[in-house]
């Protein structure tokens, strides 16, 4: 139970929290989904990092993690942005954010092959 409160593991988490939500805020309050994104993913990484300190995630698998969790976010996102319209006339344009999530998706599976594979 010790491992969880330490230092090294509250404090990415905390900030994590913090970083995240604050730049949530400030992207939903001048409408900036970017932002949001940005907002996201860096409280979503920090929060992992705290996690990963703690020893429950094994030594090596949280790269190929967070690789399979950026690939959905960028899959969903793209897709809620393909489904609202906000391509237009062009929505072709919509490959660059599935081509995207396809690599970071068989790159990270490719890890974690790599990892079961060392066993």
């Amino acid at each position: 139970m010790n491992k969880f409160f330490r230092l090294k593991v509250i404090l990415p988490i905390i900030l994590g929290i913090i970083i995240g939500g604050l730049l949530f805020a400030f992207g939903e309050y001048d409408d900036a989904p970017g932002m949001c994104a940005i907002g996201l993913s860096t409280g979503f990484i920090l929060i992992m990092v705290g996690v990963n300190k703690t020893g429950v995630i094994k030594k090596g698998l949280l790269a190929p993690i967070l690789l399979l969790f950026f690939a959905a976010f960028i899959a969903l996102i793209t897709a809620s942005i393909l489904f609202d319209g906000e391509f237009g006339d062009k929505p072709w344009y919509s490959a660059f954010g599935f081509v995207a999530a396809i690599v970071l998706l068989l790159i990270g599976l490719l890890r974690i092959r790599i990892y079961s594979s060392k066993k």
